[in-house]
């Protein structure tokens, strides 16, 4: 049996003294070939997520004569506090559930069938979340913005945002020298939180402007995007005084150039702010020489169901049915919007994602995301044996798009919790669950290649300010602009 260790530097040395006779004691106990078989050792840090504490994930719905039968995740944090006894009983109960050993006569209730991740209902509560999210804030009295790790976002950090502004000026001067600037200055924001980060930006303009001499701040046209009303009027009340700069757009972020085809190609500054750990994402594992990826299917236990039925009036047969017309008609669907916001609340944080792998017979034959130019084969090349990582689907596509907006000197800057090495992947990188939304970690090496395929010069560098961030950054830019020099780069690439 293949056993990793992907808790390393979170779990103690007398957690896996509990773990590790359990998984002995399980694998003696079930007649099956253990070099087919897999334990991963997780240390799942977020408070919230999809995962039970042991989860089996078999390789196909019919166990196959050759290749992994299943793999048994274990979250250390949390099972370190159950018996060795009990741990062992649990994954021999599991394994032999989904191995079809033995019959599940306790079956959980499924909210869809097996799909891919970035297909599963756990991301139409995302959306909807974002959709409904003033009900939210108005039921449990408090911003949502106080569910980020931390209670802080890097977004609005002022010495970064110096940094940018200045930089961003050096174009707009060297275009404006060159005869070469635009009458109004395009300038995008994606995902516009409370507004903070925007005016954070605006105020940063303005003054480096006044303070180098340069009237652009009233050529600036700042497009605040988002899928969330809600959060776009609050943002805009954040941005008084700047009003006369400031549009607002309602986008889907899944398809970003079918709201801003009118910016193709005359971006200038474009920014995101943990905007792609939250949009739809499939994983894609390497076992061997073979491609497999994780298929899903959110489900409620039943005695999670029983509780919801009781606090809420519903018949447990009609949970289902419940769910579905509130994910569609919002949480005023349920008679009382307060009753019906608790309601989605207990449901989501009663959800988790059973998992089964399914080999992808021609990985070279899939594209990562439709607008990007990488097969899944060329992701197969540079991971390791036995690795998982995201595919970061949606975001990629997200990203491939957004670059066709950008001005031939335009710059995309993107702030969130990127993997900057497939390496990174040998410890728990979501899904979390952050309120009514989810959080993922995202697969940076990705983007740098589908932007180099694009034609664009993608860097992934660390936040430098705020000790102990995990936010990375992205500087995306073609690679033909000029580079302005940094530190210990200093070059031209194409300079006029």
């Amino acid at each position: 049996m293949l056993i990793q260790l992907n808790c390393v530097g979170r779990a103690e040395p007398a957690d896996l003294a509990v773990i590790a006779p359990a998984i002995a004691e399980a694998a003696a106990a079930v007649d099956l070939d253990h070099a087919r078989l897999a334990a991963v050792l997780d240390w799942v840090q977020y408070r919230k997520s999809f995962r039970a504490p042991v989860m089996v994930r078999p390789f196909g719905t019919e166990p196959a004569e050759t290749g992994p039968l299943a793999e048994i995740a274990i979250d250390v944090r949390r099972a370190r506090e159950m018996t060795p006894e009990a741990l062992a009983h649990d994954i021999v109960q599991r394994l032999s559930k989904a191995l079809g050993i033995i019959p599940d006569v306790h079956e959980c209730i499924h909210l869809e069938d097996w799909v891919r991740p970035s297909k599963s209902v756990v991301w139409s509560f995302n959306r909807s979340y974002w959709r409904h999210l003033a009900a939210w804030d108005e039921t449990f009295k408090h911003d949502y913005a106080a569910a980020l790790p931390g209670g802080v976002s890097d977004g609005t950090n002022p010495a970064f945002w110096a940094e940018q502004i200045e930089a961003f000026l050096d174009t707009l001067v060297r275009l404006d020298e060159w005869s070469e600037l635009p009458d109004e200055i395009q300038v995008l924001e994606l995902g516009v939180g409370d507004g903070h980060q925007a005016r954070t930006w605006m105020e940063t303009f303005d003054a480096a402007c006044a303070r180098r001499g340069r009237d652009y701040l009233p050529r600036v046209r700042y497009l605040m995007a988002d899928y969330s009303p809600h959060v776009l009027e609050r943002a805009r009340q954040t941005l008084k005084g700047y009003d006369h700069l400031v549009d607002c757009l309602e986008l889907d972020f899944r398809n970003p150039i079918h709201g801003l085809e009118h910016l193709r190609g005359k971006l200038l500054f474009a920014h995101a702010c943990n905007l792609y750990d939250n949009l739809p994402t499939d994983e894609l594992m390497r076992v061997g020489d073979r491609a497999y990826e994780p298929l899903v299917r959110a489900s409620i236990t039943p005695g999670e169901v029983a509780a919801i039925a009781a606090a809420h009036g519903i018949a447990e047969n009609e949970i289902v049915a419940a769910v579905q017309h509130v994910l569609r008609e919002g949480p005023s669907a349920h008679g009382d919007t307060p009753a019906g916001v608790r309601f989605w609340a207990d449901v989501w944080d009663a959800v988790h994602l059973e998992e089964m792998y399914v080999e992808v017979p021609a990985p070279s034959a899939m594209r990562v995301a439709p607008s990007a130019d990488v097969h899944l084969d060329e992701l197969l090349d540079n991971m390791p044996e036995w690795t998982r990582v995201h595919m970061s689907t949606v975001a990629v596509e997200s990203f491939a798009q957004t670059l066709q907006l950008l001005h031939h000197e335009g710059t995309l800057v993107a702030q969130d919790i990127f993997v900057r090495d497939v390496g990174e992947y040998a410890a728990f990188r979501g899904p979390g669950k952050l309120e009514g939304s989810i959080l993922n970690w995202v697969n940076g090496p990705i983007f740098a290649l589908v932007g180099e395929r694009s034609g664009f010069r993608v860097r992934l560098e660390p936040f430098t300010h705020r000790p102990g961030s995990n936010t990375v950054v992205l500087t995306a830019r073609h690679r033909d602009a000029y580079v302005r020099p940094v530190g210990r780069e200093r070059e031209l690439v194409g300079a006029h």
